[in-house]
């Protein structure tokens, strides 16, 4: 009788045991499917970032190559022509000095030539880069300060900038964008730049004195200018932030970091 008690115990421990190591093997097996589930669902959304970033990347590349296929367009056929119609008007001119007529339709030219330069350099990636983005920063503001619509101000305590070609572009295209929407919507009369060095990160920031808006608004919808800036700044691992209210301006601050030799 003890032996058969003793039989059954061990019969209860060695099915107990077995329970617990099929429900540990069933534990083990739930585990390791929720966590390779988990990392499909990890890579498939891994996937599908490369891919809207691989994608936003082509979509810049290819603005960026029209961007300079206009330029050249412009610098090599309409500049080229302008300058033409300019040696004739000086063979007229010296010929006819006493003409104001002729003077001032030189005058009209030459003018026409260098708006066209600056327009063409205002897109032309390459020059950007050899002149600078600092320079080219000053260069818009003083495009707008010629409409006579506002009044500018620059201030950087760097007097250069180390970044990457493809980083600058982006930077610049930015930056235009941002004064594009001020020129489009802020009413505004006066725009400043300020560049900031913190700590490793550099900071640009715009200001303008205009209407503002109210992003919480219900009925505010951000328009695609801002979306591309804030595309491009993830392309290039900026950080992009907006402080508007109504009737109190807008500030757009720009941080990045500068190669990392500087």
């Amino acid at each position: 009788m003890q032996r058969e008690k003793e039989d059954f115990i061990i019969a209860i421990l060695i099915g107990t045991f077995f329970v617990l190591l099929f429900g540990l093997i069933t534990f083990l097996v739930v585990i390791n499917f929720v966590k390779r589930k988990r990392k499909i669902l990890i890579e498939k959304k891994i996937r599908e970032a490369q891919y809207k970033q691989e994608l936003l990347q082509a979509q810049l590349e290819m603005q960026e190559h029209t961007f300079r296929t206009v330029s050249q367009e412009i610098h090599d056929n309409v500049g080229q022509i302008l300058s033409l119609v300019k040696l004739n008007l000086n063979i007229l001119t010296f010929e006819n000095e006493s003409d104001e007529k002729l003077h001032t339709i030189k005058t009209m030219v030459t003018s026409a030539i260098s708006e066209l330069r600056d327009l063409s350099a205002g897109y032309y990636a390459d020059r950007l880069v050899e002149e600078g983005f600092l320079v080219a920063i000053q260069h818009q503001l003083q495009q707008l300060e010629k409409t006579g619509m506002f009044t500018t101000s620059f201030n950087s305590e760097l007097d250069s900038l180390s970044i990457d070609k493809s980083k600058v572009i982006f930077l610049h295209r930015m930056v235009q964008e941002i004064l594009h929407n001020v020129v489009k919507h802020s009413a505004a009369d006066h725009v400043s730049v300020q560049i900031v060095k913190e700590n490793d990160d550099i900071n640009i920031i715009l200001r303008d004195n205009g209407k503002g808006f109210d992003s919480t608004h219900p009925d505010f919808k951000p328009g695609i200018g801002l979306s591309s800036i804030r595309q491009r700044a993830t392309m290039i691992g900026a950080v992009v932030t907006i402080q508007s209210n109504k009737e109190s301006g807008t500030i757009v601050k720009l941080v990045f970091r500068q190669n990392e030799e500087n």
